[in-house]
């Protein structure tokens, strides 16, 4: 109620809007900004959104993801159990990284490769201490070498991996063939005929972790309407007003459950918001997966929100 005031009499009544659409408005300018931060890490980078799944986590994440998943064209989210926790799981599974570098400013054609090795060999030898000192054993060890290229006379490079052995003329061609091809995808062209210059030496020390096997949940044995707790009713842009959804209680879901949008999920620590013109379907590691009713195909444009 609280909110509803204060929208209403610092936005709607100054606008001349209704309620509810000003409240719309409001949840689509966070979700313009998401999209935002979502094509600077795709489409400026030189990806195309629609390859990819989206995966939704965080206390807000799922709240959002439909909405934003249809505006980057992105035909299937995958929202995983306890969302709100998947940062803190993703930082207890995650491997052992330490990244190490040195300057080496050069012309790759004046590279003097046994040079190059020996730089990355001693960043070898780095990593491999702070490993140790961190009780990882040799065999759960491994070293990722990559190399900083540029043509001449830039001021931004990118980043290419060697092989982890003794550089060849063969390995340097195979990275610059990478260099000129990332930089295509990057800037949208590539200019193979001019001189490229080495501008860092890369390693990354991995020290590898036993990682838990996820749980797989047994299969539905009743209807997905068991699992409704309650109904809500919600505002979205497409149906021109406010509809009833049914609430799911997340912990009462399993694999085979098939949620029809619009819809809502709750769960302890986030809430999942299927949209009209959307489907759940349960996994079986409880993964709620979110796609087009229509099938695989790409979603609808309409403007929509929760």
């Amino acid at each position: 109620d609280a909110a509803a005031n204060a929208i209403q009499t610092r936005c709607a009544d100054r606008l001349g809007l209704d309620l509810m659409p000003t409240a719309h408005g409001i949840v689509e300018i966070a979700n313009a900004a998401m999209v935002n931060a979502l094509r600077l890490v795709s489409v400026q980078r030189g990806y195309d959104p629609r390859d990819f799944v989206l995966v939704a986590f965080g206390g807000a994440g799922p709240l959002h993801a439909n909405r934003l998943a249809q505006e980057m064209r992105m035909a299937t989210t995958i929202i995983p159990m306890s969302p709100g926790m998947t940062s803190a799981l993703g930082l207890l599974v995650t491997d052992l990284k330490h990244d190490f570098s040195t300057t080496m400013i050069r012309p790759v054609d004046q590279l003097d490769l046994e040079l190059v090795g020996i730089a990355c060999d001693q960043l070898v030898d780095e990593g491999r201490v702070t490993l140790n000192r961190e009780g990882v054993a040799p065999e759960a060890m491994d070293f990722d070498r990559r190399a900083d290229l540029r043509y001449v006379g830039q001021s931004f490079d990118l980043t290419v991996p060697l092989p982890n052995q003794v550089l060849t003329p063969a390995d340097l061609e195979h990275a610059l063939t990478t260099f000129h091809r990332q930089h295509e995808q990057a800037y949208g062209f590539s200019a193979p005929q001019e001189p490229v210059e080495l501008v860092a030496v890369r390693v990354t020390a991995i020290g590898r972790i036993v990682k838990p096997q996820l749980r797989r949940l047994e299969a539905a044995s009743a209807a997905a309407t068991g699992a409704v707790q309650s109904t809500r009713s919600v505002y979205f842009a497409e149906t021109d007003g406010c509809v009833d959804c049914p609430m799911y209680d997340r912990y009462r879901l399993a694999p085979g459950h098939v949620l029809e949008g619009p819809a809502i999920v709750v769960e302890l620590d986030s809430t999942v918001l299927i949209h009209p013109g959307y489907h759940g379907q349960v996994d079986p590691f409880g993964n709620l997966i979110l796609k087009p009713a229509s099938g695989p195909g790409t979603p609808r444009r309409d403007r929509v929100s929760g």
